[in-house]
């Protein structure tokens, strides 16, 4: 995955280009669409978040299957994602457009990486590893529109998680994380997240009974729950996705 995340820094850079010498949607794309592509097995868009569109999209049809004069407005994809993910994804994404929406990008080069499954045409899900990367500025220097690349990663991972991770230049991505981890602040319950933090301590569902005076069957109960929840399936698991969203 990483040689796959590695070959689009450069394409990333042309992105970056284009901004600061004043591409804008609409005009000469032929950076982008001169990108070599992997049929059926990657794709490039650009969504314009100030009007909620895909302003430019190739081999999104082929990706998932589709005939290749299919069209994908934003709505169409969001409506691919597994739905076990699109919470996850719909939260992540929220957090980092809400940021670039908000703060000076002009002297940064911030970069998402997040995998999460796509829903084909025949009905059956892929892995897609997606990078991300401000696309266009305002006069502010704040984002307008954000380029994504997309990679069916099936071969090397086909597990459920949602994962992401973020790199910028010239800035700490604190303050940009902790954007996505305000969006899973009301994901537990003030139960669910008393539990999980005595699950975090190695506590068995005995202990936790004891430390939060409940039964051993309403401890059982909440285990479950915040499982099922966060589709994980085990402690570890659990406690990866809480540290990974800011929750633990």
């Amino acid at each position: 995955m990483d040689k796959i995340a590695a070959g689009v820094l450069d394409f990333f850079k042309e992105a970056r280009l284009g901004r600061e010498t004043g591409v804008t949607i609409g005009s000469d794309l032929s950076w982008i669409d001169t990108f070599p592509l992997v049929r059926g097995k990657q794709a490039i868009y650009i969504v314009d978040w100030e009007k909620a569109q895909i302003t430019f999209g190739r081999g999104i049809g082929e990706l998932l299957g589709y005939d290749a004069g299919e069209n994908f407005d934003l709505n169409k994809v969001l409506q691919q994602y597994h739905p076990d993910d699109a919470t996850f994804v719909q939260r992540i994404i929220k957090g980092i457009v809400t940021h670039c929406s908000q703060h000076n990008s002009s002297d940064c080069n911030e970069y998402l990486r997040l995998t999460y499954r796509l829903q084909k045409a025949d009905g059956s899900y892929i892995k897609v590893l997606r990078q991300s990367t401000v696309h266009e500025i305002n006069g502010n220097g704040q984002m307008v529109s954000n380029v994504s690349f997309l990679s069916d990663i099936s071969f090397i991972s086909n597990n459920n998680k949602v994962e992401w991770d973020v790199y910028a230049n010239n800035f700490d991505t604190k303050e940009l994380r902790e954007m996505v981890y305000k969006e899973f602040v009301n994901f537990f319950t003030r139960r669910e997240l008393e539990v999980i933090a005595q699950i975090s301590k190695g506590e068995t569902n005995a202990q936790i009974a004891d430390s939060l005076n409940i039964s051993k069957h309403t401890v059982s109960t909440h285990r479950k729950n915040i499982l099922a929840k966060s589709h994980c399936s085990n402690a570890a698991d659990l406690l990866a996705f809480c540290k990974g969203n800011g929750i633990l």
